[in-house]
C-alpha cells in the first residue's frame, strides 16, 4: 500500500495531550507490524456497514448520508488506529450509480463492489492507504486534544443538504463521548481534514 506524508506534514506541530489514544512513537512503531490483507481480499463483502468500518475498533470515523441533490450518496471517511490505515468507502445508489469509477482506472488500494445488504442496490468504491507511525502519532494527538477541549451546550444547526451527518470516536470497540461547542467542532474538522486528505487525493484519480 502507498503511504500518504503531507497529513503527517501538515499537522506535525499540533498539541498532543495525554489521552486515551497512544502518542508514544516507540511504543505506536512497534504495533504497527501487523500484515494487512490486501484490499482486493474484501471484494465479495456485504453489509450495511462497510467491513472496512466495522472493524475498527479504534480510531475515528466520519458519516455522511445525503439528502436532497445528494441523495443516493453514503460516505464513510475513517482512521484505523490499530491497523494503521485511512479508510474511504464511497456508497452510491439510484442515480448516483452512472458516477462510479471504471475498474480500470483503480490502484492497488482501491477497489469497486456492489451490494444490496442495506436492502438496495449500493455501489462501494473503497480506498484503504497505509499509514505511517508518524500519522498515528497526529491522529491521536488530535484525538486526544478534542476529548481534553472544554465543552459547552450550544445549539449546532443541521446541514441542508444532509440527512446525517456524524463523526465519532472509537476506543477500545467503545465511542467516546465528543462533547459540543465551537472549540470541539474546530477540532472535529481537523480531524475530518486529516483523515480524508491523503485518500481523496487518490480518489480524484480514480474519478
Amino acid at each position: 500500500m502507498d503511504t500518504p506524508t503531507s497529513a503527517a506534514q501538515t499537522f506535525s506541530n499540533i498539541d498532543c495531550p495525554d489521552g486515551p489514544f497512544e502518542t508514544d512513537i516507540s511504543k505506536i512503531s512497534q504495533a504497527s507490524s501487523e500484515i494487512i490483507p490486501p484490499v482486493e481480499s474484501q471484494q465479495e463483502a456485504n453489509f450495511v456497514v462497510p467491513i472496512e468500518i466495522s472493524r475498527i475498533l479504534e480510531g475515528g470515523i466520519s458519516f455522511f448520508q445525503g439528502g436532497l441533490m445528494n441523495e443516493g450518496m453514503t460516505t464513510w471517511y475513517a482512521f484505523d488506529v490499530g491497523r494503521h490505515l485511512f479508510i474511504a468507502v464511497l456508497g452510491s445508489a439510484g442515480d448516483h450509480l452512472k458516477h462510479i469509477p471504471t475498474v480500470e482506472k483503480l490502484s492497488g488500494n482501491q477497489l469497486l463492489r456492489y451490494t444490496d445488504a442495506a436492502g438496495y442496490r449500493r455501489a462501494e468504491f473503497v480506498t484503504v492507504i497505509k499509514a505511517t507511525p508518524m500519522q498515528v502519532r497526529a491522529f491521536s494527538c488530535l484525538a486526544n486534544k478534542l476529548l481534553d477541549s472544554e465543552s459547552e451546550k450550544i445549539y449546532r444547526p443541521p446541514l441542508a443538504d444532509a440527512m446525517t451527518k456524524s463523526f465519532s470516536l472509537l476506543n477500545d470497540g467503545k465511542h467516546l463521548d465528543l462533547g459540543e461547542g465551537r472549540k470541539r467542532w474546530e477540532i472535529e474538522g481537523e480531524l475530518v481534514r486529516f483523515i480524508s486528505q491523503p485518500l481523496q487525493e487518490l480518489i480524484l484519480q480514480a474519478l
